[in-house]
């Protein structure tokens, strides 16, 4: 076996993510069907590319973990987290444009017991404000950084279907698709994948494809939804490099009609190569997309700078407690 690296920094783990029975395609909570659209092929789209592309995403960020105790004395866990959503809009011309009037900006106090309250946090003049929330199911202090991942998510799904109303425009958003009622021309990425749905006979196509090339559309049926998927290269890496680390998942609702996802991954096909970062610019290239590392730099500094949103935690909380000490 030949060792290849994958090109993510290691601060941010990997665009691979999956286990022996992923890997083998098992599939035990999902069927895959890989012939709705023809033979297993590579398909390299000639069509034009979309005239305007609007992409979602967001960032979240645990601010301080910390303890506290319910009525019966028991120990709760707490986390004080915030997370902004926005989008970046990209003209036909190729200029790109941070749509700054949708930015969304969040706090939360999440909290696994108890009576969480609302967590006013203050240095002189400046103040934030973090809601109150009992996630489900949330016991430990991981529990609650991805309740913090799931709130920004929504957030993400919320405004990708405002957004996708806008049927000149196509419309990516991060991650699987969550939306609920999803206009006809937006498609979830998948930067890190977690499962690649096919099996070994499928697999083979994938490290053979060139950038700008997609699989055909395959069907996912899990947990009684459908979508409609394809892998797409984004870019020809190194040599020392692993084939797949190049590549990324897509896709959209499984009543969108077969014809239209074609063309809606061919349209992926056409634009999105040209958006794929290098290890330049972007830790997590080529997945993280040039216009998005700049999206994502901007709702970061929605969010403040992290110390300082640490100092007003630590000296509120140091108050509190002086107070109650008296």
């Amino acid at each position: 076996m030949t060792l290849r690296l994958l090109p993510w920094a290691p601060e941010y783990g990997t665009a691979m993510q999956f286990d022996a029975d992923e890997v083998t395609g098992s599939g035990r909570e999902a069927e895959t069907d890989p012939t709705i659209e023809g033979p297993w092929a590579a398909v390299l789209p000639t069509n034009d590319a979309p005239e305007a592309v609007q992409i979602v995403d967001g960032v979240r960020r645990a601010e301080a973990h910390a303890m506290d105790e319910a009525s019966d004395g028991s120990a709760v866990f707490g986390l004080f987290g915030s997370l902004a959503v926005g989008a970046v809009r990209l003209e036909p011309g190729g200029s790109a444009r941070l749509l700054e009037d949708v930015f969304h900006v969040e706090r939360r106090y999440l909290q696994t017991g108890g009576t969480p309250l609302v967590r006013e946090v203050s240095s002189g003049a400046a103040s934030l404000r973090f809601a109150p929330m009992i996630p489900d199911q949330a016991h430990t202090s991981n529990d609650l950084v991805a309740s913090l991942n799931r709130l920004m998510l929504d957030e993400e799904a919320r405004l990708a279907e405002s957004l996708s109303r806008d049927e000149s425009t196509l419309t990516f958003v991060d991650g699987p698709l969550r939306l609920r009622a999803p206009g006809q021309r937006v498609v979830g990425y998948i930067k890190r994948i977690h499962r690649w749905y096919l099996d070994p006979e499928h697999q083979v196509l994938l490290p053979q494809l060139r950038p700008g090339e997609r699989t055909p559309l395959f069907r996912i049926t899990e947990d009684g939804h459908e979508r409609t998927s394809w892998f797409l290269r984004l870019a020809d890496l190194r040599t020392h490099f692993h084939p797949l680390a190049g590549l990324m998942r897509l896709e959209v609702p499984g009543t969108l009609p077969l014809p239209d996802a074609a063309r809606l991954a061919d349209q992926s096909a056409r634009v999105l190569p040209l958006l794929a970062s290098s290890p330049v610019r972007d830790p997590r290239s080529p997945q993280n997309l040039i216009p998005v590392g700049a999206l994502e730099h901007a709702l970061t500094h929605r969010l403040g700078d992290r110390r300082w949103v640490s100092r007003m935690i630590t000296a509120t909380i140091g108050r509190e407690y002086a107070e109650l000490a008296r």
